[in-house]
């Protein structure tokens, strides 16, 4: 007879936590890169990200958008408690780190903060987060309780 794990009140909790970060900073995006929907809801300064996105260099701005739509599945999915959620963050990782790579060599090439947004920061703030919620997601896989 096989045994099997129960769910872990933590594969919960970081699948709330994680998909309200990255639903939250979707939400930002939707609203700093479609005009019209951000003109019908202005948001308060360090949440309006018009000039953030607008600023960044097309490659950073590519990553950091793969980096939070694929950090939003992938946290809902671990909310669920879908095995899928480890492979999905571990793509959300990997664009990720090529963000902060490029976040890097866009501060050494002269770009400063946008607006009151430091692009390294902004973009370092997803990598740790989403590297976080990762490494506990494999975990939980590891040890049954996802």
């Amino acid at each position: 007879m096989a045994t099997t794990k129960s769910r872990s009140f933590f594969v919960t909790l970081f699948g709330v936590v994680g998909t309200l970060w990255f639903a939250l900073h979707a939400i930002e995006y939707v609203l700093a890169r479609y005009a019209p929907l951000g003109e019908m809801v202005p948001l308060p300064d360090p949440l309006g990200l018009e000039a953030f996105y607008a600023g960044l260099p097309v490659w950073l701005s590519v990553a950091l958008t793969a980096t939070i739509w694929l950090g939003l599945l992938g946290a809902f999915l671990l909310l669920l408690g879908d095995k899928a959620s480890v492979l999905i963050l571990s793509l959300a990782v990997i664009t990720a780190l090529v963000a902060l790579i490029l976040a890097g060599m866009a501060f050494f090439s002269g770009l400063g903060a946008i607006g009151s947004v430091d692009p390294v920061f902004f973009v370092g703030a997803q990598a740790a987060f989403v590297i976080g919620i990762w490494l506990y997601a494999r975990t939980a896989k590891r040890y049954g309780t996802l």
